[in-house]
């Protein structure tokens, strides 16, 4: 009964309806694109953290190796001993765990024979390399943040463990000639963890972007046993797991920490998101929420306030209609269920018109190709809004318990006020 006539009554003030389904309909959009942009970039985030940058999901250290490897680097490295009964913990996970890899990561001189640049090293394994930049979702969400010649270049890493890769940056440096392939070498000089002088031959592969520009000019990409080689060593600085895209990582950092626990060596665990691995990803990922949210406030204040002086406005002009319902019978509480259900559906209403109108912004928007370059990133990315029903759901949920508190804060407020206030507040 009182839901068909908070139906029948949203057609009465046809104007003020409009533009209060309007407001929240405005502001149900907007929270929708923003929160497609965010889902954007923390998407190619995960992706870019996971697989270009070779973290994985997970990567354990040997217990304070993070700050004291590069100081005591023999100390600090996994044994190879150590490797394997890490390994022999990590295959007991079965299919949660794809695959894992070992690294190495150091700093020396490369040299071409007439340039020497001080370069900052992340070795990996080939194979690794090529699963990872194979991975369906770096196509998806991280293509912007890497090279087309590093896709063309994956058989080449794949296939030989001579080659590295480096930067279009440290190219230009070095003066390296164009296009960059297995034509010239290159030395890489550095210490062994005894500190003793070494060096490593690699051939020129091919070129990566970092992302960064505070990267671009000093990281390069080499292959494991080359890093073993240069530190003379059979042990990892770290180990990185990558886990299938079915496995839940919250649940399985859980398993994995009960797991290392009976190790006779400690061992650090980190996420690919930890702010000790990945800094940049942290802050990111912070400025957006802070921004987010405080968009989420301005809008949400505007939206409240629209159905509060809507709402307001409604009950001093139907106050006669308010004293006709008690005198049949209707109780406060009816009375403010009447009109909080009359915004209600007023805001499912602005709800299911705002999806279609995101999806169609977000999707207009994509078809532009905008493309703008971030404070400190290499190269351009396009703005780009991932809309989806998750997104839309939520933000209709949260539309929907704001409509229902500014309603029913009005309503109480307004139900202690006798009928022959209101009366007078309408000039009868």
């Amino acid at each position: 009964m009182i839901l068909k006539l908070a139906y029948l009554n949203l057609f009465r003030n046809r104007n003020r309806a409009l533009s209060t389904g309007l407001a929240i309909c405005i502001g149900f959009v907007g929270m929708n694109l923003l929160g497609a942009y965010i889902f954007r970039i923390k998407k190619a985030l995960d992706t870019t953290s996971v697989y270009s940058a070779l973290l994985g999901h997970v990567r354990l250290y040997k217990q304070d190796s993070l700050v004291q490897f590069s100081l005591k680097p023999k100390k600090y490295i996994f044994q190879k001993e150590e490797m394997i009964q890490i390994e022999n913990i990590i295959n007991g996970f079965g299919s949660e765990v794809e695959y894992t890899a070992k690294n190495i990561n150091g700093s020396g001189l490369l040299s071409n024979g007439k340039t020497s640049h001080p370069i900052l090293f992340s070795s990996f394994d080939p194979e690794v390399y090529a699963k990872s930049l194979s991975q369906p979702d770096v196509t998806k969400w991280a293509k912007d943040w890497i090279l087309p010649s590093q896709f063309k270049n994956i058989d080449v890493f794949r296939n030989n463990n001579e080659v590295m890769s480096i930067t279009p940056k440290i190219a230009d440096i070095m003066s390296l000639t164009y296009p960059l392939g297995l034509n010239e070498s290159l030395q890489l000089a550095g210490r062994t963890l005894d500190g003793d002088l070494n060096a490593v031959n690699l051939d020129l592969g091919a070129e990566h972007t970092t992302g960064l520009e505070f990267l671009e000019d000093t990281m390069v990409l080499i292959p494991f046993k080359k890093a073993q080689e240069l530190f003379s060593t059979e042990g990892a600085e770290s180990i990185s797991i990558y886990l299938n895209p079915y496995t839940n990582l919250e649940n399985f950092i859980k398993k994995l920490d009960l797991q290392l626990g009976v190790l006779p060596f400690k061992v650090d665990r980190y996420s690919y998101y930890d702010e000790k691995i990945n800094s940049v990803y942290l802050g990111t990922m912070g400025f957006l929420m802070v921004m987010g949210a405080f968009f989420i406030f301005l809008i949400g204040t505007a939206v409240s306030l629209s159905i509060i002086n809507s709402l307001t406005m409604g009950i001093i002009e139907r106050t006669r209609e308010i004293g006709t319902l008690y005198a049949v019978g209707f109780k406060k509480k009816d009375v403010s269920k009447l009109f909080i259900y009359e915004n209600l559906l007023l805001c499912l209403c602005s709800i299911v018109v705002g999806v279609g109108i995101a999806f169609l912004i977000s999707s207009f928007v994509n078809s532009l190709d905008i493309r703008f370059t971030p404070p400190s990133v290499i190269g351009k990315i396009q703005f780009k809004l991932v809309w989806n029903f998750s997104i839309a759901l939520s933000v209709a949920a949260f539309t929907i318990m704001l409509t229902f508190l500014s309603s029913y804060v009005v309503m109480k407020n307004k139900s202690k006020i006798k009928l022959i206030d209101l009366l007078n507040d309408c000039g009868a």
